[in-house]
């Protein structure tokens, strides 16, 4: 989940390493760090804390690496900031090596000094024992004893023009421009800078030297590597916006579009002897995602009529799944990288399913491995807590939805031709802000929270609780109104917020009886609904949503949970873009 970033230009590279990192820090903001190597030798600058401590005096060179770091060996600080140096050498690392451990105690052995408490400290140390002269393949002797995830850009005083990068399990890409060459763990880390990019697969190497990228193997023979030119690097700009995340929620309707346009114009023919004759279907994902898959598993349920076993991506692969020949299975994740789900993936496929991927990068991980790869067009999601993402998901997965109804029954949903209606709706939930500014108000102090729903609003109300933990830090509770007796109803208390999220007509009466329980009992009860009736309601605050037809509102009805739980998140004084312990991209298990 760290950020890593090189460049060999025909200038100075400390622009572009720093520019670079800040593009990154959503991959990690706990430490960040440079090395520049010139003929005088590597100049190194790292700290603690964010990328804005590296600023100073420019440092001179034309070859550097830079890394901002998410913590997983040893705490933020100074000396376990990246790059680490061992003789000639410094080196950036995004992954984990497992077997670092007993690594690092033959290591010790043979009379090496740690200066660090990271895993990544082993594998400069590493390098540098096997360096006889030859850069690459000192690079490559260590990485064949590394164990675990690694994405590594390493600089050689030797070799003052070049830069050696391996990969494996961990996101790498390379980028050129007609002044620079660049290696990274992200594309945003290059926007406005590379015009061309290729991503390097699993086990290869990346050789940047004599102004030239070449992609090669453990032995250094050079791989055939097509670059595609740069279409989705750029970050945008805050129009009206403080945080990124306010920002992309406002971006949450124009996100839609553009994924719809890509929807409606892609083939699923590759899909269509894989969707009809399926014997079972899967979804996997993890945290936000794992929301939407559950979306997926209730509108799959209900319109074809099928089972869909959903699993969090973590627990996928350790629970021996039912995958056979012939499955279909649906894999979600926003950056394509993240580590759980590309494993729940590639064991799907070594089984004989069909991975269908859901994802917001088109050169991703995720996207080479998948059988098929719908790509939403949410753009760059730099805020750690997912939003229009989400939405995305949503969207791309109710079409998926629609297909596999098309291929098992030979009819499309109802709910089809409606979904042009979602990002007019999607602003129109703008209009509920105002109250949610309200809510949040009313509630900066309170330490716990229920999210309420019934059926699909069920998801709605996990993924509403999830925002406001992840970055208001107040524990919260996604669930179904219905179990309220079987257990939480003890939590509730004089003030204790309940917010119920009900948008299936059919079901209000009986969330309503939740609401009436928990109110007799002193809760704060607040009520999220598109209808009329909701006025009657004992709710001691409403908010009324925009409609779209039932089977679409958990499109809708999120967005404002979206926008209360950034507010909550301001109000008590926190930055809804790096909440604490958590980085953008889960690249590790």
């Amino acid at each position: 989940m760290c950020g890593i970033i090189g460049c060999v230009t025909k200038g100075n590279c400390y622009r572009y390493l720093i520019s670079s990192l800040e593009k990154l820090e959503y991959r990690g903001y706990d430490s960040a760090g440079i090395a520049v190597l010139s003929e005088a030798g590597l100049a190194i600058r790292k700290k603690k804390g964010g990328v804005k401590n590296l600023f100073g005096e420019e440092l001179s060179g034309r070859a550097g690496i830079g890394h901002t770091r998410w913590a997983t060996h040893g705490a933020p600080s100074d000396a376990n900031a990246h790059p680490h140096v061992c003789g000639k050498f410094a080196l950036v690392h995004n992954g984990i090596v497992e077997n670092y451990a007993k690594l690092r105690e033959e290591l010790s052995a043979a009379g090496e000094t740690f200066l660090s408490e990271t895993d990544s400290e082993v594998i400069v140390k590493l390098i540098a024992r096997s360096y006889t002269g030859n850069f690459f393949a000192a690079v490559s002797s260590a990485c064949s004893r590394l164990e675990g995830s690694y994405a590594i850009a390493v600089l050689c005083e030797d070799f003052p023009e070049e830069i050696v990068c391996a990969k494996y399990k961990s996101p790498l890409i390379a980028g050129a421009s007609s002044s620079a060459l660049f290696v990274c763990s992200d594309v945003p880390a290059l926007s406005g800078e590379a015009e061309y990019i290729a991503a390097a697969e699993d086990g290869e190497f990346i050789h940047i030297r004599g102004g030239e990228i070449d992609f090669c193997d453990g032995a250094g023979r050079r791989i055939g590597k097509k670059f595609s030119k740069v279409t989705e690097t750029s970050l945008g700009g805050r129009r009206r916006c403080a945080t990124y995340m306010e920002e992309e929620i406002f971006e949450i309707p124009r996100a839609l579009e553009d994924t719809l346009a890509w929807l409606n114009a892609a083939d699923f023919a590759p899909c269509a002897r894989a969707m009809r004759q399926a014997k079972k279907v899967f979804a996997v994902a993890c945290g936000t995602a794992y929301h939407a898959a559950l979306l997926f598993k209730d509108i799959v349920e209900k319109e074809v009529r099928i089972p869909v076993l959903c699993h969090t991506s973590s627990e996928f692969r350790y629970r021996d799944p039912l995958v056979e020949e012939g499955d279909l299975v649906v894999a979600v994740s926003q950056s394509g990288e993240t580590a759980d789900t590309l494993e729940a993936a590639r064991l799907a496929r070594e089984r004989g399913g069909f991975v269908l991927a859901v994802t917001n990068v088109s050169c991703s991980s995720l996207s080479s491995l998948a059988d098929f790869t719908v790509v939403m067009r949410a753009g760059p999601e730099i805020a750690v807590a997912a939003t229009k993402s989400y939405n995305c998901q949503l969207l791309c997965l109710y079409y998926i939805a629609a297909q596999l109804c098309f291929y098992k029954k030979t009819q499309m949903p109802a709910y089809m031709p409606e979904l042009a209606s979602l990002p007019e709706a999607a602003r129109a939930s703008f209009k509920t802000f105002p109250a949610m500014d309200m809510l949040a108000e009313k509630l900066r102090g309170a330490q716990s929270m229920y999210f309420l729903g019934r059926d699909r609003d069920v998801r709605t109300a996990a993924e509403g609780a999830l925002k406001v933990k992840e970055i208001a830090y107040v524990f919260a509770e996604g669930y179904a109104a219905g179990e309220l007796k079987h257990g939480t109803l003890a939590l509730v208390e004089r003030g204790f917020p309940v917010i119920a999220v009900s948008t299936r007509a059919d079901l209000a009466k009986k969330t309503e009886n939740a609401l009436e329980e928990v109110k007799s009992r002193g809760a704060y009860t607040v009520l999220l609904s598109q209808y009329g009736f909701m006025e009657e309601s004992c709710a001691d605050f409403k908010c009324k949503l925009p409609s779209v037809s039932e089977p679409l509102m958990p499109v809708i009805s999120v967005i404002p949970l979206q926008y209360f739980a950034c507010r909550m998140c301001l109000l008590r004084g926190y930055d809804p873009d790096k909440p604490r312990n958590l980085a953008k991209s889960v690249t590790v298990e």
